[in-house]
């Protein structure tokens, strides 16, 4: 015959269950999470490069990504007279990074890809070459770079 007051009762059980995952709910947004708003920022960066060279292949048509320090924009482009411009049935697709994320190398760069999802020369004649874009988190003192070779290649660090 089982004793009386020996163990938990059912109620007792559930009610310090429910006084933990109160004590979790309020202590996981305090969590230090910039390491990986870092790490997410260039997953997503990388994500997106990625997604306009295959759009580029896919498509034909070749895609630019503009670099700015708190974001990057992506464009689809046309050809018109002779010269690859911005296609103005589609809107530039603009990604913002966090707060505290930011774009130190790079910025004010843009590459393009080809539709044979290369990355374009600047000009004729002369060779395409790597694009290497640094991010940096300021609140870990972090930095992570991603390079696009001139084959399309994505490559992160």
């Amino acid at each position: 015959m089982r004793e009386k007051g020996a163990g938990f009762s059912l109620v007792e059980l559930l009610v310090v269950l429910s006084m933990v995952g109160i004590l979790v709910a309020i202590a996981l947004p305090a969590t230090n999470r910039s390491i990986l708003n870092l790490t997410s920022s260039v997953a997503e960066f990388e994500a997106n490069v990625r997604i306009a060279r295959g759009n580029a292949t896919g498509r034909g048509v070749h895609y630019r990504i503009t670099l700015y320090s708190d974001h990057y924009e992506i464009d689809r482009l046309h050809l018109s007279g002779g010269a690859w411009v911005h296609d103005p049935v589609f809107s530039v697709q603009t990604s913002y990074l966090p707060p505290h994320v930011t774009i130190t190398t790079g910025v004010g760069q843009s590459f393009e890809f080809n539709s044979r999802g290369l990355l374009q020369a600047a000009a004729v004649g002369i060779p395409a070459v790597q694009v290497d874009v640094a991010m940096h988190d300021s609140h870990t003192s972090e930095t992570k770079t991603v390079g696009v070779w001139p084959s399309g290649q994505i490559i992160g660090s």
